[in-house]
C-alpha cells in the first residue's frame, strides 16, 4: 500500500494534486479512516491504460 506522499512522487505531482484527482481522473484509491490508500499494482495498471505512445 501507498499513501497519498508515495504516490506523489511516483507521479511526480505535488500532493495537492493526488488530493484534488483522485475522484475527477479516476485514481484506484481506497480509505483507511481518513487516509487516502493507493495499491502499486492497481495504479501502475491505471497509468498504463493512460499512458500515451510517442509517435
Amino acid at each position: 500500500m501507498r499513501d497519498v506522499r508515495e504516490l506523489a512522487t511516483l507521479l511526480g505531482k505535488p500532493t495537492s494534486w493526488v488530493y484534488d484527482n483522485y475522484v475527477r481522473e479516476g485514481v484506484p484509491s481506497f480509505r483507511v479512516g481518513q487516509q487516502l490508500r493507493f495499491s502499486p499494482a492497481e495504479v501502475r495498471l491505471w497509468l498504463e491504460e493512460r499512458c500515451r505512445v510517442a509517435t
